[in-house]
């Protein structure tokens, strides 16, 4: 597996200063009203903000509790709410919260579409670049530019080590599924690798 500190891969710095927690975390007044319009108690106006702005931080969202226990309570004296106000949310308010912070800000779950995006990224610069982190990173970089929500690390480093164990095994002979080689050979090649991982991966 590749280490994750070695990608461009978002995670929590664990003891943030006070000015990483005012400059990342500290939510603006639209942020506080649109929380508030969707929430109704303050145990559910917290968990909403916390899971809102480590999103903006991440591109993606942490399970509730690896969220750093400064970040919390960053925002909960911000949010002038009291210290027994919990930071996590129910099963079903981390369904609605995500849905609701994903519309907000304009970004697109993570799907099948997204995966062959990335598969044919993955595989054009596979061409040039071997290392794992470097593929990894261009996966990162083409979900952002598309507005993608970033899936778990495991799921890209395992879509890279497919990719390139297909690039060294790819066979020249004409794959049984695909209809129309005279695309050309890098165009079959990438179809190729998609009706792979189409049928051996999972999101």
């Amino acid at each position: 597996m590749t280490l994750i500190e070695r990608t461009a891969y978002p995670k929590f710095k664990q003891l943030p200063d006070p000015k990483e927690l005012a400059e990342l975390y500290t939510p603006t007044e639209t942020e506080i009203k649109f929380v508030k319009s969707r929430t109704k108690s303050h145990s559910g106006f917290l968990c909403f903000m916390v899971m809102l702005k480590s999103f903006q931080r991440l591109g993606y969202f942490p399970h509730p509790e690896c969220v750093p226990i400064a970040v919390i309570k960053h925002l909960r004296s911000y949010l002038k709410l009291q210290d027994w106000i919990k930071a996590i949310p129910s099963e079903r308010q981390r369904y609605n919260y995500e849905n609701a912070i994903r519309e907000y800000l304009g970004v697109k779950q993570y799907d099948k579409p997204a995966q062959k995006l990335i598969a044919i990224a993955i595989a054009t610069s596979a061409e040039v670049k071997n290392h794992p982190a470097d593929l990894i990173n261009v996966a990162i970089e083409e979900l952002v530019k598309e507005r993608y929500e970033l899936p778990a690390f495991s799921t890209l480093d395992r879509l890279v080590g497919h990719i390139r164990a297909s690039v060294n095994d790819f066979p020249g002979a004409k794959h049984p599924d695909i209809e129309h080689p005279q695309l050309g050979l890098f165009a079959y090649y990438l179809t190729y690798l998609i009706l792979k991982f189409d049928s051996k991966l999972h999101i």
